[in-house]
C-alpha cells in the first residue's frame, strides 16, 4: 500500500506540469488502462541519421548500425527508466535494404532520430484543458480517377505474381493555424490514441494518434499486433454492431489480414528462440473512435543477447504498411506512389534502461513544417479490392481531423 501511494504521488496532472515547466518537447501519450504518460523537457544527447550520414550529438561518425547500438547501450547504462525516445522514418528502408534502389525519399527528413531525455515527468492519462484549434484543407487525397489508374497498376503487379498485397498510400496537406502542441492536445481528446506521441523537433512537429502497436519487448518477450481490415462506425448502436460483425465475417479482410500475420510471424521468427513464435487473438475486432479494426497478436521469446538494432533489422518496416512479400511490395510502392512517406508508416517509440521497448506504427500521424501539416492515409490492396471501397476507406482514416476543419 505504501509503495502504491508513493507511485501515485509521482504521477502528475499534465496541466499542472505544463504550467510549471511550459509545453513539453515530447509526450509519450498511450491511452490505455495500463499506461502512464511521460512528459519530457529537453535532451542531453541525440542520434541523427539522415541523407548526409550519422551524427551522435551533432558529431559525424561512421554510418553504421553498430554505432547506433553502442550509443543506445550507453544511454541505457546512464538512465533509470526512459533511456531514449524517437522515431524511425519509413525511408530508413534505404539503409536496411541498400540493394534496392528507391526513388521516393526526402533528403531533408531524418531517416532516424532519437534523444536521451533530460527531464522526465510521469502524468495521468486523462482529459486536460485544451484550446480551440483549426486546420484548413490545402491538398486533398488523390482524386478518384487517378487513384483507380494506380490501383489498376497494382492489380497488374498482383496478377503477374510480383506480390499478393500492396499497401498503397497518398498524402493530404492542411494549413495549420495553431501551434502543433495545442493541435495535438485538442485532437488527443477526440481520438484517445492508444499509442500516441507528440515530438517537437527543431525543424518540424510530430503528432501521432496511432492505434497500432508495431512491437513491444518486455522481459525478453516480443509481441506485435498487426492491424489490417477496417470498417467505419455508425452513431446508431444497432448499425454499429452490424458493421462490426460485417468486418468480423469478411473473408476478404481475413485473407488480407492473414497475409500480414504470416509476414510478421516470419519476421519475429528471425530473432525469436526456435519454437516460441505463436499467434493468438486471430481476427480480433477492436473499436476506435471512428473505425473498427481487425487485429491479431504475434508473440515470441527472445534471447537476452538480442538488442534493439537486431529487432529493427528483423521487423522494419512493418508488414502491415508494406504488403507482402516485403521487398517486392516496397519496390512496387516506390514505383506507384508519387511522394516520400517520411515518418508516415515508420515507427515512433521509446527504449527503457532495462531493455524494454514500445514502438507504434506511425499511421494516423501528422507532421507539421512551417504551418503545413501533412497527413497521409492508405490501405492494403489485394486482388479482390475494389477502387471505390479502397478510396472510401482511405478517406475514412482522416476522419479524426473533421472536428477541427474549417
Amino acid at each position: 500500500i505504501i509503495l502504491y501511494l508513493e507511485n501515485l504521488k509521482m504521477i502528475n496532472n499534465l496541466d499542472i506540469l505544463i504550467s510549471k515547466y511550459g509545453a513539453p518537447n515530447i509526450l509519450i501519450d498511450h491511452w490505455d488502462s495500463k499506461s502512464t504518460g511521460y512528459a519530457i523537457w529537453g535532451y542531453d544527447e541525440n542520434i541523427l541519421w539522415n541523407y548526409n550520414g550519422l551524427y551522435i550529438s551533432d558529431k559525424k561518425v561512421t554510418a553504421n548500425l553498430d554505432v547506433v547500438q553502442d550509443a543506445i547501450n550507453t544511454w541505457k547504462n546512464q538512465s533509470s527508466d526512459i533511456s531514449g525516445v524517437g522515431f524511425i522514418s519509413y525511408n530508413f528502408k534505404n539503409i536496411l535494404f541498400p540493394h534496392l534502389n528507391f526513388k521516393n525519399y526526402n533528403k531533408n527528413f531524418p531517416y532516424l532520430f532519437f534523444v536521451k531525455p533530460k527531464l522526465v515527468k510521469k502524468y495521468k492519462i486523462e482529459k486536460n484543458d485544451v484550446k480551440n484549434v483549426s486546420l484548413k484543407l490545402k491538398k486533398d487525397f488523390i482524386e478518384y480517377k487517378k487513384y483507380k489508374i494506380k490501383l489498376d497498376k497494382i492489380k497488374e503487379e498482383l496478377k503477374n505474381g510480383n506480390a499478393y498485397q500492396i499497401n498503397f498510400t497518398n498524402n493530404k496537406e492542411y494549413i495549420c493555424f495553431d501551434d502543433g502542441f495545442k493541435t495535438y492536445m485538442n485532437l488527443r481528446l477526440e481520438s484517445k490514441p492508444k499509442y500516441g506521441f507528440y515530438i517537437k523537433h527543431e525543424d518540424f512537429q510530430i503528432l501521432s494518434f496511432s492505434p497500432e502497436l508495431f512491437f513491444k519487448r518486455e522481459n525478453n518477450h516480443i509481441e506485435s499486433y498487426p492491424m489490417k481490415g477496417t470498417m467505419g462506425r455508425s452513431n446508431n448502436s444497432v448499425d454499429d454492431n452490424k458493421l462490426k460483425l460485417k468486418l468480423k465475417k469478411s473473408l476478404k479482410d481475413k485473407a488480407e489480414h492473414l497475409m500480414i500475420v504470416d509476414l510478421l510471424r516470419n519476421d519475429i521468427g528471425k530473432i525469436a528462440n526456435p519454437g516460441t513464435v505463436s499467434v493468438d487473438k486471430l481476427y480480433e475486432i477492436k473499436s476506435y473512435k471512428t473505425v473498427h479494426q481487425m487485429i491479431s497478436r504475434v508473440r515470441g521469446k527472445l534471447d537476452s543477447s538480442i538488442n534493439e538494432i537486431d529487432i529493427i533489422k528483423a521487423l522494419f518496416p512493418g508488414g502491415s504498411v508494406t504488403g507482402a512479400p516485403k521487398e517486392s511490395a516496397m519496390k512496387i510502392i516506390d514505383n506507384i506512389e508519387d511522394y516520400s512517406r517520411d515518418l508516415y508508416t515508420g515507427s515512433i517509440g521509446y527504449i527503457k534502461s532495462n531493455g524494454d521497448l514500445n514502438f507504434n506504427v506511425a499511421i494516423r500521424t501528422m507532421t507539421i513544417n512551417n504551418n503545413i501539416a501533412t497527413y497521409p492515409v492508405g490501405g492494403g490492396i489485394v486482388w479482390d479490392s475494389t477502387s471505390q471501397n479502397e478510396w472510401d476507406e482511405a478517406q475514412l482514416k482522416s476522419k479524426i481531423l473533421t472536428s477541427i476543419l474549417k
